[in-house]
């Protein structure tokens, strides 16, 4: 079996490693993979700026390695320029997870990117059913346990409702007094929305409340394996297709978006539409039933799809 030798670049965001992470392990099942690390400073705008620069300037970036790779891989924009300028040090083939900024899109070898993002087809792009992920496909799921996690504030994309969302866990846990729920909540989550999960807990003798602040990492996954049942808040779509990695049963808590071609929206209704997920309207009302779909597995896939393109011998 062939070594592939990877650096990996880190930016210190868990939904960005998680994605990396998620396609090295898929990788470990075809190929020994030799890892290095390195992690990327969080730069103002003004030394970014300058970062920028320096690459299309050809000035060597210090946090680019030297080392003999066969690849680099990382996701979120804080790594790209330093994963390019590795590139020009060793020829490695680069991959991020995203849609790179226009400008740099052609500069990598391949990049995985969401449907959602609704990118123009190209060479070096392979879209996925939402991000890679760590999930994966559980035969431990408990029937009687589910899972409630919520999101928080983005004045970007939507506006956060506590009244709205209360009376939605409200509905979901007075319908379903049988099932034993655990909450959790997001490092988004507002300060108040927590201590409306708190109350929950006190309220109802099947509910246990995790703040987010509270939960190590690996937490959500280990709570995927054994919870059938999971509701989401709309705006945490990652959190949604790791749920359905796991093979949950997924339902999404609407939430109030201030732009109707949000790409979170748009792939809100991706999902709804192909029959992977249901809305509480639909649950409360019996309009829709959870479909058993095949677990999506979209690091493999990833993982296939390099392979494929470089070294295919190792699939065979």
């Amino acid at each position: 079996m062939r070594k592939l030798k990877l650096v990996l670049y880190r930016d210190g965001r868990p939904g960005h490693e998680k994605q990396s992470l998620g396609i090295i392990r898929s990788l470990k099942q075809y190929v020994h993979v030799d890892i290095s690390e390195i992690t990327v400073a969080h730069l103002s705008l003004l030394k970014s700026v300058i970062q920028h620069i320096y690459y299309f300037l050809h000035i060597p970036d210090s946090q680019a390695t030297s080392t003999d790779v066969d690849l680099i891989l990382g996701t979120g924009s804080r790594t790209h320029i330093p994963m390019l300028s590795s590139k020009r040090k060793t020829n490695a083939r680069v991959i991020t997870c995203m849609t790179p900024m226009r400008i740099l899109r052609s500069s990598f070898d391949l990049c995985f990117v969401p449907m959602h993002d609704q990118t123009t087809e190209a060479e070096n792009l392979f879209f996925t059913v939402g991000p890679p992920n760590m999930s994966i496909a559980s035969t431990q799921h408990d029937k009687k346990k589910g899972l409630i996690l919520i999101g928080g504030e983005d004045p970007d994309s939507h506006i956060w409702n506590h009244e709205m969302i209360s009376a939605d866990i409200e509905a979901v846990l007075s319908r379903s007094q049988k099932i034993l729920w655990t909450l959790s909540s997001s490092p988004r989550t507002p300060v108040q929305t927590e201590r409306i999960l708190e109350n929950f807990e006190s309220t109802y003798e099947n509910v246990t409340f995790f703040p987010f602040s509270e939960t190590k990492p690996g937490w959500v996954e280990a709570q995927y394996k054994v919870n059938k049942t999971v509701w989401v808040t709309a705006d945490s779509i990652s959190m949604v297709y790791e749920a359905l990695s796991a093979g949950c049963n997924v339902g999404i808590l609407p939430i109030e978006w201030k732009h109707r071609n949000n790409k979170f929206h748009l792939s809100e209704n991706y999902l709804i539409d192909q029959h992977r997920i249901i809305t509480l309207k639909q649950w409360v009302h019996g309009d829709a039933q959870w479909k058993d779909n095949y677990p999506l597995n979209e690091a493999d896939r990833c993982a296939r799809e390099l392979l494929k393109r470089w070294w295919p011998e190792n699939l065979q």
